[in-house]
């Protein structure tokens, strides 16, 4: 025989007689009366509408049966398939994977031919259809994540530049991995490498815009959103949260139970994070306070929104909530990481060893003369360096006994150099460059060199800095010196023979730039598209 469901009203009443033998309990008693609380999860499920389907809402029912659930499981055939990895200039590569395949591996052999080793590449999953997308962690199986959305339109899996994936590892000080109202400096910044090894969940809140899609009529709601054990919390009221935080040791199931006797100013759970991808938006939401949103996607069901104030405020719950979700595993991604790259830094392990030659060794020179000398006075070095820097030249120009053949293969080979550099993008268009800027995320820096396409035989530096993309011309002048033609971008107060000089010199030097060039786009070869 079934068990027949209970209408609300009989739920409701039942569950008031369960928590008010809770709270009349003394201390001792709560400690051991946790079949109470199975007692009243039993009547919550009891309320639920008949269905064969398995529950995956907010609520974690499948983590209290099987602790190790993982929303990667997925029934899947051990036998390699093919799938498409698209660039940023919609051409593709076709990799031949399994569900083993990581993330890590399809991007190390689609990198092998044409990728710098100065970059950290990933793959995104791109839903072009939602505006939204998401990059994956690389222990993610490519293939569970292309079978989600293989019967979908306009999703996609690219190819994408990130150097900021592990950027809360190198520097954690950027971000708010623990905030709390009660804590020294001191044990905050144990507590923070606690979180950044996975022994200890983020703490992190803030107000947000949230929209629920399982609401009659959903709307924005301006709110207090608590991230803490991997669950979401929501408060209109930031004194509820201080003594939510101090509160420990309390189970999800002990806070969903307690939360339906609370009134609407008090923390209410909202999601629980193991059961939703995080992935951010790439456009505007139509209707959104905000342009820098995340949004929660279950495996089945209903989208979850939400909005933050800043592009920073959408970091930091990013960076909380992949912390709190994968946890050590995304601490052993970040040491893979470092050890493939070598690109270690002094927050967790050791410097690079100095070479085996002291400081003192080199010494400042003068070569203005006919013959070098060795500067003493740091003064008169500096000096001399700083006159250096505003005219950049070669020390090898050729001199005037050259043959004039010889002479103009050498002009050719020094003028063409700029061809074979990978920051070089000979038939990208403004648009396009602007579009690839855009997809590489807000750091500034990040710049390439393309042919003017209204102008014949120029060039124009495209690179980004304080979230916009500039386009700068680089004018051409005549050397009356040397009767050899120069790049500039300053209207000629410094000049340079190639672009390669000029690119080597502005990233030492901001000079007339708002910024240094510090990270350039790699030249991605043409692949032609198969049909």
């Amino acid at each position: 025989m079934t068990h027949p469901y209970l209408t609300d009203k009989q739920i409701n009443n039942n569950l008031n007689k369960e928590v008010l033998q809770i709270k009349t309990s003394t201390t001792k008693e709560k400690s051991i009366d946790f079949w109470m609380a199975k007692r009243i999860w039993s009547l919550i499920k009891q309320g639920g509408h008949k269905s064969d389907k398995k529950m995956t809402s907010s609520l974690p029912y499948t983590q209290f049966e099987d602790e190790n659930y993982s929303d990667d499981q997925l029934d899947l055939p051990m036998t390699p398939r093919e799938i498409k990895v698209y660039h940023i200039d919609d051409t593709y590569e076709t990799v031949l994977v399994t569900p083993s395949t990581t993330s890590e591996q399809v991007c190390s052999q689609i990198g092998k031919k044409f990728i710098s080793q100065f970059y950290a590449w990933s793959i995104v999953e791109v839903w072009k259809d939602e505006g939204i997308e998401r990059t994956l962690e690389n222990h993610e199986s490519v293939l569970i994540c292309y079978h989600r959305m293989e019967d979908k339109n306009n999703r996609i899996l690219v190819l994408r530049l990130n150097d900021k994936m592990f950027h809360m590892f190198k520097h954690p000080e950027e971000f708010s991995l623990y905030r709390s109202l009660d804590i020294s400096t001191k044990k905050q910044a144990k507590i923070i490498q606690k979180v950044l090894n996975g022994d200890t969940c983020p703490l992190h809140f803030s107000q947000v815009w949230v929209y629920d899609c399982n609401k009659t009529k959903p709307l924005w709601d301006l709110t207090v959103l608590l991230l803490k054990d991997k669950n979401l919390y929501l408060t209109s009221n930031h004194k509820s949260v201080v003594p939510h935080i101090k509160r420990s040791g309390i189970s999800y199931l002990h806070n969903t139970i307690m939360s339906i006797t609370r009134d609407k100013c008090q923390v209410q759970v909202w999601a629980y994070l193991g059961d939703f991808r995080i992935f951010t938006t790439n456009k505007k939401i139509p209707g959104a306070p905000s342009a820098h949103c995340l949004c929660l996607v279950p495996d089945s069901g209903i989208k979850r929104y939400i909005a933050c104030s800043s592009i920073t405020t959408q970091s930091y719950w990013m960076c909380a909530m992949r912390l709190s979700k994968y946890g050590k595993q995304l601490r052993d991604n970040y040491r893979s990481f470092v050890k493939k790259h070598n690109d270690a830094n002094e927050y967790e392990y050791n410097k690079k060893p100095l070479p085996n030659e002291s400081v003192r060794s080199h010494v400042a020179m003068d070569f203005s003369g006919n013959v070098g000398r060795i500067v003493e006075d740091p003064k008169e070095a500096l000096a001399i360096a700083q006159a250096e820097t505003g005219s950049v030249r070669r020390s090898w120009r050729s001199s005037g006994r050259t043959t004039p053949g010889l002479q103009a293969a050498v002009t050719k080979l020094e003028n063409d150099i700029h061809l074979s550099q990978p920051w070089y993008h000979k038939n990208m268009s403004r648009d396009q460059a602007a579009n690839v800027l855009h997809a590489l995320g807000n750091k500034d820096g990040v710049f390439l060199i393309r042919e003017s396409k209204s102008k014949c035989g120029s060039y124009v530096l495209s690179f980004k800095c304080g979230g916009k993309i500039i386009h700068t011309p680089i004018v051409t002048q005549m050397d009356p010196l040397n009767d050899q033609v120069c790049f500039t971008l300053d209207n000629g107060v410094i000049k340079f023979y190639d672009l390669l000089q000029l690119v080597e010199f502005y990233q030492l030097n901001a000079g007339s730039l708002p910024t240094r060039l510090m990270h350039y786009v790699v030249q991605v070869p043409v692949v032609p598209v198969t049909k």
